[in-house]
């Protein structure tokens, strides 16, 4: 505890630092990249199995011909006071041969100290060691970590620099990409790089940019990667071996020091039903016991509920079964407030926790402006700490989101609600891990969390030495199925993926190196490797399917194979003449007069079909004008039977439609008019008062729907109207279409082959031959596909944007207009080169300068104000021109992109903002009127601040003083005060 307080003893206001933290890189060719040449493939890769102990594996991914070192220990270069995991001593074994490893285990498993042993091994050898993270602030944690470690450590994150000439310097990955490309000294004395957080390769927007890295850094480096278990391990260290020639090893552990226990609370339920135990059984009894307390409530009902009493019942609940710490995870940031502000009556603290909280709040805060310290997010802040309370997302103000996981780490916090970001980074297990959800918003629709994204929170429950088991609820509000629940709870980790896309500031660096192209980054890239992987794995597929393309053919005779052939083809045109009579009557307004109160009509929506639904709603309209246009507007509502656990209450999720009449659930779905396929001419009679929510209402449907199906099956076929003659559709393409029909019905009618004593059998196996060979086509169109280079039109294509302007010339060389893209990587590098080079900044004053390129920084996705200044205005306008005129020749080049999806990339929500900050105004005048989180607002200052400097950058290497000091002066004009308040852990 003292520890803690001893950190607010130093603290530097962020004034008293020096502005000018930039380089002038010029414009160099990039020394520190070697060239193909140099970066030999392994011709083949050889997996081999190694002996492990107890609960640890152990592969080795190697070159052919290569032989391992014997492994003679000595003198280790770190001790431990504990005995080390099996799969940390295989590890430092695979260090001290001076190959690298690819560590994967669970959240608090101890990775960490393989490497720390990777820094000892570096400063023994005296040589350089780099630690990447994936994040500035983890960076921060990070370097603070490994100081009370190590003596010699530096930091580089973009915002801050200490220390760099140090043995070990910590940063972000995007730095190193950076030094990769500049020939940096300390990309010639590195030995070791450690990519902590490896699994984060995967994310869509900067993964590519540690694919990138990882490619670029020199084979003589070895590497270790830390990481969460990942399924295909062994295939991302086999990509490491082929492109760096050297082995890799996998070390791997599934054990947990701490094992977790699943619980399920419900709100009827009052408590939580044990689903999956520590030995990893699902209880279904339990589990479909909990499901069956859970009510069809409506969305605004369910959340009123679950703010009001289910949080704050669950959370008291863990606190005197003293199940705190607690992390209390949901997927939006004013839900995570909002849930912490439930709890007014609940304190868990003593008066000693209390005083001691005030203390370290206080001290930290005392480095703020007194106009800072009342701001609304601080003065709410405090009173909820005090109470145990705590609250941990990207909107919060950085100061204080590192005071509370502080007060986390030192037990001082009993409850925090955060989003799903806490669950990557540093090691911050807590006792009990809540799920207020299972389903998120991903950005275009509801779902269910995969199973990687609920392992990666579960995983912060259980602390090592301190508990017996670490506890997970699932706060349910929605029935789901045993089958899902066990794909979450039980399923595997998220495969890796390569997310490598091609940028132009890639491809510029990359055609300015001397004997270095994009193609040598894309062959190599992780992307291309599963491409090539996916080929070999498509070939022996093709292999398979053909052999049972053959075996399928064996069971038919010569003769039959013709006639079932004859009779297949008749009944696909069949059905495509049905699917357009279908479509006719569903662009004919007659037809709603037959979609009444209890008409059967089958259903098709989204690729699902309902056999038979129930008209249970139609929208009286009167006919004048029989167009498509009016009619497409109209739903009718219709009782159907779905998938039970498909029935959600979020109306974002459509139910489903099962065949299962005892199991599933009678609901009333709005289909739009198109869906419907056929109207019987049967009418069924069910109760107009008919409510899902009820049982009674269920059963009555249930047996009478029973009735109906056993009536059907004693029909030849269900009788469905006519277009014609009940219909009155007598155009003549839908008489051409009926005539047709009974054409192709009265040839499958002389079909000899129907009269066939075992047809049914015949035509079962016929069309077990027909998949197998359409699977055929399938593998054989990926295989083609896999065959390509990825990426390789659109690399075609890019490289014509940049030669139409001008950034390189016809023979693809480097165009000065192209070097000054090079250096911009804190945003769209294309859009800030423009504005470069069309005097964009010539007349505008530094602070107008720096609300404009707010534009291009900001990441909130709430709804854009124009600003009312005018001058801003007009700069917002300029930016939007720009960029149309650049999405206009990426369109003109065959881009998948879109003029207005690229225009409405760049948003002016911080104009106004970032004016009145470098304006002089105070940050609490400056959030007066925005509706953005304050921590969105510091995030996207120090980013614009970051493309500040490389603009300076770029000033100074082109001899353009004069614009260098302009952008000096916008940084002096930006930072300071609370914006850029040094780290709690510097």
């Amino acid at each position: 505890m003292d520890n803690a307080l001893s950190m607010f003893d130093a603290f530097e206001s962020a004034t008293s630092n020096k502005v000018m933290e930039y380089e002038a890189e010029g414009f160099s060719t990039a020394p520190g990249i070697v060239g193909t040449s140099e970066h030999r493939l392994a011709s083949q890769v050889v997996e081999e199995k190694l002996p492990a102990g107890k609960n640890c594996s152990h592969h080795r991914l190697k070159p052919v011909g290569y032989e391992a070192p014997e492994y003679k220990p000595g003198e280790p270069a770190r001790n431990y006071p504990f005995t080390l995991d099996e799969f940390q001593k295989k590890s430092i074994e695979c260090l001290e041969k001076g190959e690298s490893v690819l560590v994967c285990a669970h959240t608090s498993a101890g990775k960490t100290v393989v490497a720390e042993y990777a820094i000892a091994m570096g400063l023994r050898d005296k040589r350089r060691i780099i630690y990447t993270s994936p994040i500035k602030a983890l960076s921060n944690q990070k370097y603070r970590n490994l100081c009370d470690e190590f003596v010699d450590v530096g930091l580089m994150t973009g915002d801050v620099t200490l220390n760099p000439d140090a043995s070990v310097m910590v940063m972000t990955t995007e730095i190193l990409r950076s030094m990769l490309y500049r020939g940096s000294e300390i990309v010639q004395e590195m030995k070791w790089v450690i990519f902590d957080e490896v699994h984060y390769m995967r994310d869509a927007e900067r993964g590519v940019v540690w694919e990138e890295t990882i490619i670029l850094i020199p084979q003589k480096v070895n590497l270790v990667f830390l990481s969460a278990t990942i399924p295909n391990s062994i295939e991302f260290a086999e990509w490491i071996c082929r492109i760096k020639n050297m082995p890799c090893n996998v070390i791997s552990t599934d054990y947990r020091p701490t094992p977790l226990q699943h619980y399920i609370y419900t709100q009827k339920s009052h408590g939580i039903n044990l689903v999956l135990d520590d030995s990893g059984r699902f209880r279904q009894d339990a589990f479909n016991n909990a499901m069956k307390t859970i009510d069809n409530i409506e969305e605004g009902r369910r959340k009123r509920n679950r703010n009001s009493k289910e949080i704050e019942d669950v959370v008291t609940m863990c606190h005197e079964k003293k199940f705190t710490p607690a992390i209390v995870f949901a997927f939006s940031k004013s839900e995570c407030e909002s849930n912490a502000t439930v709890l007014r009556s609940l304190d868990m603290t003593d008066e000693a926790e209390k005083m001691l909280i005030t203390e370290i709040y206080q001290n930290a805060m005392a480095t703020l402006a007194d106009d800072d310290r009342k701001l609304p997010q601080a003065v709410f802040m405090l009173p909820l700490l005090r109470r145990g309370i705590g609250i941990h997302h990207g909107g919060l103000l950085p100061i204080i989101k590192e005071i509370i996981e502080i007060l986390f780490q030192e037990g001082l916090i009993k409850v925090l609600f955060s989003t799903e970001t806490f669950s990557m980074g540093v090691n911050m297990p807590a006792r009990c891990v809540v799920f207020t959800n299972l389903s998120k918003w991903d950005g275009q629709t509801n779902r269910l969390i995969t199973s990687g994204e609920y392992i990666q929170m579960a995983g912060r429950a259980g602390r090592r030495g301190l508990d017996e088991h670490g506890l997970v609820i699932i706060m349910m509000d929605r029935g789901i199925k045993p089958e899902e629940a066990k794909s979450i709870f039980m399923g595997k980790a998220n495969r890796l993926e390569s997310s490598f896309h091609l940028g132009y500031n890639m491809l510029l660096n990359l055609m300015r190196i001397e004997n270095t192209t994009p193609e040598f980054l894309i062959e190599r890239s992780f992307l291309q490797f599963q491409r090539d992987t996916h080929s070999r794995k498509y070939q022996k597929e093709l292999a398979d399917v053909r052999q049972e393309i053959e075996h399928k053919k064996a069971t038919l005779k010569h003769e039959d194979l013709i006639e079932l052939s004859q009779l297949y083809t008749l009944k696909k045109d069949m059905a495509g003449i049905k699917e357009s009579i279908s479509n006719l009557v569903a662009k004919d307004l007659r037809m709603l007069n037959f979609l009444n109160f209890g008409r059967l009509v089958r259903l098709e929506k989204d690729g699902h079909v309902w056999e038979w639904g129930v008209v249970f709603a139609t929208p009286q309209v009167k006919i004048k004008k029989n167009t498509y246009e009016k009619l497409k507007f109209y739903c009718v509502d219709c009782l159907v039977l779905c998938d039970r656990s498909s029935v959600s209450r979020n109306k974002n999720n459509a139910p489903l439609p099962t065949t299962n009449v005892n199991e599933g659930l009678f609901v009333v779905v709005p289909f739009s008019v198109d869906c419907v396929k056929e109207i019987s001419q049967i009418r069924m009679k069910i109760q107009e008062d008919f409510r899902v929510n009820s049982d009674l209402s269920q059963s009555t449907m249930r047996a009478k729907y029973i009735q109906l199906l056993d009536h059907m099956k004693t029909l030849p076929s269900v009788p469905v109207l006519d277009p014609v003659e009940h219909i009155k559709i007598d155009t003549p393409e839908m008489k051409a279409l009926l005539n047709k029909y009974k054409e192709l019905e009265s040839k499958l009618g002389g079909c000899r082959i129907l009269a066939s004593g075992d047809y049914e059998n015949k035509y079962e196996r016929f069309m077990d031959y027909v998949h197998a060979q359409t699977r055929e086509r399938e593998i054989l169109d990926k295989l083609d596909r896999s065959h390509q280079i990825v990426m390789k039109d659109e690399l075609k294509h890019m490289k014509g944007v940049l030669r139409e302007l001008n950034y390189v010339d016809e023979n693809g060389i480097v165009t000065l207009k192209g070097s000054i893209a090079c250096e911009i990587n804190a945003t769209d590098e294309l859009v800030v080169a423009e504005m470069f080079l069309r005097n964009f900044f010539e007349n505008l004053e530094p602070e107008y300068i720096c609300a404009s390129l707010s534009c291009l920084v900001v990441d909130d996705n709430k709804a854009d104000k124009l600003p009312k200044d005018q001058k801003l205005l007009e700069a917002y306008n300029n930016i939007q021109q720009i960029a149309k005129d650049i999405a206009s020749v990426m369109v003109n080049n065959h881009l998948d992109v879109t003029i207005e999806d690229f225009m409405n990339k760049f948003k002016p929500s911080m104009m106004t903002v970032v004016l009145k900050w470098a304006k002089g105004q105070s940050f609490a005048e400056v959030m007066q009127e925005s509706t953005l989180f304050e921590g969105s607002v510091i995030r996207g200052v120090r980013r614009l601040e970051e493309l500040l400097r490389q603009l300076a950058c770029t000033s100074r290497s082109i001899g353009n003083l004069q614009m260098e000091q302009k952008f000096v002066t916008c940084i002096n004009k930006l930072k300071k005060g609370i914006i850029f308040t040094s780290s709690l852990y510097l």
